[in-house]
């Protein structure tokens, strides 16, 4: 059965800890909304909509898993949010993966509905911790270099265009937390991904 979960609207952040970069709505959720990340994916599936019976049974596991790492790091973006309460920065986060996660369903038939359980046990507990916005970009370095592997192991066009979208997407993410934590000058940081993919 599908998560379903109740609409939340931003606010300043009300957390009173101070061992974490502040995730402001001018730090963070202005730059995420401006650059559309929210809506990118569900935009690249336009007209695309198709049954899932009109892709292989390969391009669907790449998919459901591809859509189970973006309910993973919405909801890992929660635990984030149970921290910050009301953060508006974490929540234009958590929707935007949600948003990714509903593109791949409106792309494939598949419901979203099923987070990966193993990564979302391997971070939990750092997005709940005084590093979570340096655990957040490491989580959105290693999205994006997931979702660049499967461009290349999925055989349908329209499906590789969403996950590259989503990927391009994630990148953006990087840049935007970089620069929060203060390392917006750090090419290493905003132009490579060293990150390894998270395997399917």
């Amino acid at each position: 059965m599908a998560q379903v979960r109740p609409h939340r609207k931003g606010s300043p952040v009300t957390s009173t800890r101070d061992d974490s970069p502040q995730l402001t709505e001018t730090d963070l959720r202005r730059k995420l909304l401006a650059g559309g990340t929210a809506a990118l994916a569900l935009t690249m599936v336009g007209n695309r909509r198709v049954s899932a019976a009109g892709l292989s049974s390969a391009d669907l596991d790449l998919l459901k898993f591809a859509q189970g790492l973006e309910l993973t790091l919405r909801d890992l973006y929660d635990e984030a949010l149970d921290v910050d309460k009301g953060s508006a920065a974490w929540t234009a986060m958590s929707d935007s993966h949600e948003s990714f996660a509903q593109a791949i369903a409106g792309l494939s038939g598949l419901s979203a509905n099923e987070r990966n359980e193993a990564v979302f046990a391997e971070y939990r507990d750092a997005m709940r911790g005084a590093d979570r916005a340096k655990t957040a970009y490491d989580l959105e370095s290693a999205a994006a270099a997931t979702h660049i592997d499967l461009i290349g192991k999925l055989s349908d066009s329209g499906a590789a265009e969403v996950i590259a979208s989503i990927a391009s997407a994630e990148s953006r993410h990087c840049v935007v937390l970089a620069d929060v934590l203060g390392s917006g000058n750090d090419l290493g940081m905003t132009l490579v991904n060293s990150a390894q993919p998270i395997e399917a």
